[in-house]
């Protein structure tokens, strides 16, 4: 079978019939580079969207009865005092996000694999002390391209699949037979046409060969987080494949495996296996 016959262009043309990339994420995300953001800001970005915003509160409320205050929490700005930035924004972000791949009708394996490779991201940030505000964002959306190529070519994501479930052959160089391109170039098209920030789009497109984008520390922890969700079965999706790890990228973050990693094994699980409940 001849691969199809792609353009730069033609990706993006025919992304704009996909539903549009949620205008909260890339708003937020610019939050987080200005230094002069409020907090107002933000939470003008959680009150335009009513998803959200219930979300938020819904949490805020959880973490009011545990503390026994005894009232609920109706205010946003309220809210924000309870669960902390951080974490409204960790909410945003994955719930615009979870609105998008439903838009896109997703398939569920695909989606809960992208929110375990976000925590992971995360939580292997905060343990290595290389935390980025961008690592959710970059977990969840490190297989964007995948999810173009399920949505306009359904029948040659297919082959593709069924062909990585062999094991033979790694599923970039599967996607160049049928596609003549990979998931992480039409990644890296997409999150450049929605302006999302070059270290997202960096770690998008070196996920799986982070040894050329090293530079950029979030590419070493997208790559290290999608390999760990791989290898503890997060999700527990049929034919599940482990990528090697990079050494290069391990030694970037000063991850040392024979190390004891139970800890960060551990919130990892638990945080995932929440997410995808809270989230499906």
């Amino acid at each position: 079978m001849m691969a199809l016959q792609l353009t730069d262009q033609g990706i993006i043309e025919r992304s704009k019939s996909m539903p549009a990339f949620p205008r909260v994420v890339t708003e937020i995300l610019a939050t987080l580079d200005d230094d002069g953001a409020t907090l107002g800001a933000l939470v003008h970005h959680v009150e335009r969207d009513p998803v959200i915003t219930a979300r938020v509160l819904s949490i805020a409320n959880s973490a009011a009865m545990a503390g026994h205050s005894g009232s609920d929490v109706h205010d946003v700005r309220k809210a924000v005092s309870l669960i902390g930035l951080q974490k409204i924004r960790e909410i945003t972000l994955a719930v615009s996000l979870a609105e998008f791949a439903h838009g896109c009708r997703m398939a569920s394996y695909f989606w809960e694999h992208s929110v375990a490779v976000g925590i992971c991201a995360l939580e292997v940030g905060r343990f290595t002390h290389q935390a980025s505000d961008y690592a959710l964002v970059a977990g969840l959306l490190h297989d964007i391209g995948q999810l173009w190529m399920a949505h306009f070519h359904p029948l040659e994501f297919q082959m593709v699949r069924s062909a990585a479930s062999s094991g033979s052959q790694g599923i970039n160089e599967i996607e160049q037979r049928y596609f003549g391109v990979d998931h992480c170039h039409i990644g890296r098209l997409l999150a450049t046409n929605w302006g999302l920030p070059q270290s997202v789009i960096d770690a998008i497109y070196f996920h799986h060969d982070p040894d050329q984008g090293l530079g950029e520390s979030l590419v070493a922890i997208t790559h290290v987080a999608e390999v760990l969700s791989n290898a503890l079965d997060l999700t527990g999706r049929d034919g599940n494949m482990v990528a090697n790890l990079s050494a290069a990228a391990s030694e970037k973050l000063g991850i040392d495996l024979s190390q004891d990693l139970g800890p960060l094994f551990g919130r990892i699980e638990a945080r995932t296996e929440y997410a995808c409940r809270v989230f499906r």
